[in-house]
């Protein structure tokens, strides 16, 4: 059958230019994200290579679409750019036939996203969170060495240092944030700092398992705004680990949930909200009724801790719920893109690599990812029905694959 052979033929050049594209993005992708996380995490250079073998995974979702985009677009230009098309139509063969390689390369990259984004991902992000957690005293050095420095917007306390000499730090100054109470829902936020603890050397001393990081100092003196002179002490100085450096920041990351854990994980945060709303209508009720007005308005401004626990754990959950309908939406864009990309491809009557290149991935930078991104937000936030924020990119592109398709069949 020709239209067999053919098919055959189309559909093989199109995995030639999908592979060739996919390593060649991802590559870029993968080494550009690494940079970023050794920058933000303070990796040195064989920490970072030897987790690029785990970063693969989780830029696969966002690279296959849009390399299918582009091999259709390549090897269908192709076709047209040679009259193939042309001679296709000629020979009585309809032009559905030809679209059927790129509906099978749609077919099987979706396929291999959903099996990605059901197992392999979520575990790799565990492993890669592992392997860069396992020595967060590294970790720490690195930044210090960087930028002389540790903070994070969450921790009381700030480290500086003027040198790094192998394991010693020198010139340390430890600085204790001053908590003030926020005007949004009674949070606390940081201004200013209560104290700061100087020493002319030390070194770093991390307990993972009490979530500690002990600055180990032969004498220390600490400095406190409010009192005269200065206080001299030994020993170490203990400082709660920073986010991320913990061990639990893995642990709660929805990246890190396997399909199956993600409603069971769904059904913990609910339990946990239903227990802190017992506690609310518990504490609102011995509020009501205790007879001293000021401890009973005390009691009530108590309420503003239970609202702020219940507003984080809904936004987690609001999370872990945008994940199951993002996950299948990404996947699905595989096969939109491949869709898209034969009509596009064919009208364009491009043959080069780079005329293809700037068709395919300046509109898929500037309109379905935002459309990813922004309908995830506006899904997250309660603006527009999750379902529909985490699709909504891939609407819009089914839309569009509808009407180019039907005007190229139409021909």
């Amino acid at each position: 059958m020709p239209g067999t052979t053919l098919n055959r033929l189309i559909f093989w050049e199109l995995v030639k230019v999908f592979l060739l594209s996919l390593g060649t993005v991802t590559g870029l992708v993968v080494t550009a994200v690494l940079i970023q996380q050794a920058m933000l995490m303070g990796l040195s250079l064989w920490q970072a290579l030897g987790a690029i073998h785990l970063f693969v995974p989780n830029t696969l979702p966002y690279t296959i679409p849009a390399t299918t985009l582009f091999a259709s677009c390549v090897v269908y230009g192709r076709l047209s750019h040679d009259n193939e098309v042309v001679a296709i139509k000629a020979a009585g063969v309809h032009l559905i036939t030809i679209l059927k390689p790129a509906l099978v390369l749609g077919l099987i990259t979706t396929a291999f996203t959903v099996s990605l984004y059901h197992t392999v991902i979520p575990r790799s992000q565990q492993l890669l969170y592992r392997q860069l957690l396992g020595n967060p005293e590294e970790l720490i050095y690195n930044m210090l060495r960087r930028d002389r420095a540790v903070r994070h917007p969450k921790s009381e306390y700030v480290l500086f240092v003027r040198d790094v000499q192998g394991k010693e730090l020198i010139d340390v100054v430890v600085k204790k944030r001053a908590k003030v109470k926020g005007t949004k829902e009674g949070q606390e936020a940081f201004f200013g700092y209560e104290f700061e603890v100087r020493a002319p050397k030390a070194r770093l001393r991390v307990d993972q398992a009490e979530g500690k990081l002990y600055v180990d100092m032969d004498r220390w003196v600490v400095y406190n705004p409010g009192a005269s002179g200065a206080t001299r002490g030994t020993g170490p100085f203990p400082m709660d680990l920073p986010d991320g450096l913990n061990g639990k920041d893995g642990k709660i990351r929805v990246s890190t949930l396997t399909w199956d854990e993600l409603p069971v994980k769904a059904a913990e945060i609910r339990a946990e909200m239903a227990d802190w709303e017992q506690k609310r209508e518990a504490n609102r009720a011995a509020a009501d009724a205790h007879p001293n007005p000021d401890l009973r308005t005390l009691a009530l401004n108590e309420d503003r801790h239970f609202k702020f626990q219940l507003d984080n754990l809904r936004r987690t959950l609001r999370n872990i719920e945008a994940e199951t309908f993002l996950r299948p939406a990404l996947a699905c864009g595989c096969l939109l893109f491949a869709l898209v990309g034969c009509p596009v491809g064919i009208w364009a009557n491009r043959a080069d690599y780079l005329s293809t290149f700037v068709i395919c991935f300046i509109p898929t930078l500037l309109i379905y990812y935002p459309l990813v991104i922004g309908g995830g937000s506006l899904g997250r936030d309660g603006k527009i029905p999750l379902a529909l924020g985490c699709w909504l990119a891939n609407i819009v592109l089914a839309v569009i694959g509808v009407i180019l398709n039907a005007r190229l069949l139409r021909r």
